[in-house]
C-alpha cells in the first residue's frame, strides 16, 4: 500500500511545481536521440524500446538515462532522478558489461546511503526488480522529474498474473499529465499485447548484415506529439556506449577562412590518408607501391568522394609529395584546383600538383595538362611528366577516375604503354588510387591487381566504407571543416 505524501514531499512537490527542466544545446548531428530525449522529458511519457537479443536495447536505454536533464529549482540545480530496474541482468554483469555505470543502493529500500554526500547525486540508480507496481507508484508520487527504465518488460511479468499484469500497466499508463517521470520500457517482442498501442513512443532496434558485415538501425515508429522528419539511422554499439552515426554533411561553413591541412605524417613503411581513423582501418595507412580501388554506390553524392580524394591529396602535397590527378567526368580541373589550393597554399599547388584536363578551351596553367583524347598520344605525354616527377618527390599519389577513362578512350583500352606506366608507378613507391561506379573492362583489371579494395556506400543518408581487402567492419563517414580545411572522422559499427 502507498502512504500519502509526507510534509518533506509535498514541499518538495511545491517547489518543483514553479521549477523549470534545464534544456543543454545537443549537437546537430545527434538528431534523433535529441528527439527522443526531449520526447521522454514531456510528463508522463512512456516510450517502448524493442527489438532482438543483441539488438542493444539496454545500451540505448542507458544512454537515454544519461540524458535526463536537471531542474532548476529557484537557483538550485536539482540532479534528475535516474533509475534502472533490471529484471534480466543481475547488477554484477550489468557493470561488467557497461563499467561506467556506478551501482547505488536502492532507492527504494529502506537502506540508508553509506555516504550521505552522495545525496542527491544524478548517477543511475540500480533499483532491485520486485514489485515493480509499487515502486513506479512512488516515485511518480514523489513529484520528482525523472525517468525509470524497466529492462525488461516480459521479465517484469515473469511471475505475475493476467490482474498484475493489467495493475502494472495501469501504474505506468495512468496519470500521464500529473506525474514528471518519463518510462522506458524494454522489450524483445514477448509479452507485450495491447502495450504498442498503449505507449506514447514506439523506438525498434535491429541488427543485419551487409556483405558478412554487421550493419545496426534505429528506427522511430511513432513519437506522439513530435514531428519526425529523420526517422531512421545506423548507430553502433562500441565500448558499451550507444553512438548514433550521423547524418553525413559535406558543406563547410562559407564564413570560415580556408586553412593549409595540417597533414598526417608518412610512416617508412605506409602513406597516411590524412586521416588517422582512415589509416587505423587500413592496418597502417597506405604501403608504398601499392594501389588501390574504391567502389562508388550510385546512393553516394559526388561531394563526400571528392572529399575523401581532397584530403588524401592534400595530405601528400604537404609533405613535400606529388599528386597527379584525373578527374571526375562531371568535374573539370578548375573545379578541382579551387578546392584544393586554399588547402595547399598556391605555390605548393603550382609546383606539386597536375590535373589532367580534356576541354581545350580553358587557359593554360602550369598545373594544368591538356590531353587529346588520344589513348597513345596521351599516354607519351603523361608518361614524360611522370619521369620529371619521379626526380621530383618520393611520395607521389595518382587519383583516377576510372568511369572518366572509359568515356574518354572507352571500353578496352589495354594498352602494353598503360601496363608499363603501371609497373613504372609500383616501381617508384608511388600509389594509385582509382575510383569507379560503374563496372567495366579497365575497373575489372585494375582490380585484379589492386592491394586495397574500398566500397562506399550511403546507408539513411549516412555515408559509410569499409574494406574488401583488407576485411573490415562498416565504418560511418563524418566530415568537418573546424580547423578550415575538410578532416575525416570514422565511426566503426560495433
Amino acid at each position: 500500500m502507498i502512504k500519502d505524501e509526507s510534509p518533506d514531499q509535498t514541499s518538495a512537490t511545491q517547489q518543483f511545481d514553479e521549477s523549470e527542466t534545464v534544456k543543454t544545446k545537443r549537437a546537430a548531428t545527434d538528431g534523433i536521440l535529441s528527439l527522443i530525449s526531449n520526447f521522454l522529458e514531456s510528463a508522463g511519457n512512456v516510450l517502448l524500446i524493442q527489438g532482438p537479443p543483441g539488438a542493444g536495447k539496454t545500451t540505448l536505454a542507458l544512454e537515454l538515462l544519461q540524458r535526463v536533464q536537471a531542474t532548476r529549482m529557484g537557483s538550485t540545480m536539482v540532479p534528475p532522478a535516474r533509475f534502472y530496474v533490471p529484471s534480466r541482468v543481475p547488477p554484477n554483469k550489468l557493470r561488467k558489461h557497461f563499467p561506467w555505470i556506478h551501482e547505488m543502493h536502492d532507492p527504494f529500500s529502506k537502506m540508508t546511503l553509506p555516504d550521505s554526500s552522495m545525496e542527491g547525486s544524478a548517477e543511475i540508480r540500480v533499483s532491485e526488480a520486485d514489485d515493480v507496481f509499487n515502486k513506479v507508484l512512488t516515485l511518480k508520487r514523489s513529484r520528482l522529474r525523472g525517468l525509470m527504465v524497466i529492462d525488461s518488460w516480459e521479465g517484469a511479468l515473469r511471475n505475475t498474473s493476467e490482474d498484475g499484469r493489467r495493475m502494472i500497466e495501469s501504474a505506468i499508463l495512468s496519470d500521464p499529465d500529473d506525474n514528471r517521470v518519463g518510462v522506458v520500457l524494454v522489450s524483445e517482442g514477448g509479452r507485450v499485447g495491447d502495450l504498442p498501442n498503449l505507449v506514447d513512443g514506439i523506438v525498434t532496434l535491429s541488427s543485419s548484415e551487409m556483405d558478412g558485415r554487421r550493419l545496426r538501425t534505429i528506427v522511430i515508429n511513432k513519437l506522439r506529439g513530435l514531428r519526425v522528419k529523420s526517422d531512421r539511422a545506423l548507430f553502433s554499439l562500441d565500448k558499451g556506449k550507444f553512438k548514433l552515426l550521423p547524418n553525413t554533411q559535406f558543406e563547410s561553413d562559407s564564413s570560415k577562412r580556408p586553412h593549409i591541412l595540417s597533414p598526417v605524417p608518412h610512416t617508412e613503411s605506409f602513406f597516411s590518408t590524412g586521416s588517422q581513423d582512415l589509416d587505423n582501418m587500413l592496418k597502417g595507412g597506405i604501403r608504398k607501391g601499392s594501389s588501390i580501388l574504391i567502389d562508388v554506390n550510385n546512393t553516394v553524392p559526388t561531394m563526400g568522394v571528392r572529399l575523401l580524394l581532397r584530403i588524401i591529396n592534400a595530405n601528400f602535397v604537404n609533405q613535400g609529395g606529388f599528386s597527379c590527378i584525373v578527374p571526375f567526368s562531371t568535374v573539370s580541373s578548375e573545379n578541382v584546383a579551387e578546392s584544393l589550393r586554399p588547402i595547399v597554399g598556391e605555390t605548393t599547388f603550382n609546383e606539386r600538383v597536375r590535373i589532367m584536363e580534356y576541354n581545350h578551351e580553358l587557359p593554360d596553367e602550369k598545373w594544368r595538362v591538356p590531353l587529346k583524347g588520344n589513348p597513345l598520344d596521351d599516354f607519351t605525354l603523361f608518361g614524360k611528366i611522370w619521369k620529371e616527377v619521379e626526380t621530383d618527390s618520393s611520395s607521389i599519389i595518382l587519383s583516377i577516375d576510372l568511369d572518366k577513362l572509359v568515356q574518354v578512350y572507352g571500353d578496352n583500352l589495354m594498352l602494353p604503354s598503360l601496363a608499363n606506366l603501371g609497373a613504372s608507378i609500383r616501381d617508384a613507391g608511388a600509389v594509385t588510387l582509382a575510383v569507379a561506379s560503374e563496372p567495366n573492362k579497365i575497373r575489372e583489371a585494375f582490380l585484379r591487381t589492386a592491394d586495397y579494395y574500398l566500397k562506399i556506400e550511403s546507408i539513411n543518408e549516412t555515408m559509410v566504407i569499409y574494406g574488401v581487402k583488407p576485411f573490415t567492419n562498416v565504418y560511418g563517414v563524418e566530415f568537418a571543416f573546424d580547423p578550415g580545411y575538410p578532416s575525416l572522422k570514422l565511426t566503426e559499427i560495433v
